[in-house]
């Protein structure tokens, strides 16, 4: 990221201040995304019973694998500072844990 010349000295703060700000944002927006998966679920199950199907079957296994998958080569393209890394996956969790809190 650039900054300008006079805010320079400030860049860790504030790229620390903007990865608190993510995580919140991401916490407040999983919150609301998991109540509507909970609301979709009970919505198929109710489906179910007027017998409506509009989804083919998905095996969990397949989605578990897929992510992981991904999951796998994400972290394997990582070359970054592995302290500095854990360190902003903390403050992103802090936020990550307040957005679900209070979002």
């Amino acid at each position: 990221m650039i900054y300008p010349s006079y805010l320079e000295p400030y860049q860790g703060y504030i790229t620390l201040v903007l990865v608190f700000v993510d995580g919140l944002l991401f916490g407040m927006v999983a919150k609301k995304a998991i109540v509507a998966v909970v609301l979709l679920v009970v919505a198929l199950i109710i489906a179910s019973f007027i017998d409506l199907s509009f989804i083919p079957h998905i095996s969990a296994a397949d989605v578990i694998s897929n992510v992981t998958k991904y999951a796998s080569t994400y972290a394997s393209d990582l070359h970054l500072q592995s302290l500095t890394i854990t360190f902003f996956l903390i403050v992103f969790i802090i936020g990550l844990g307040i957005g679900i809190w209070k979002g």
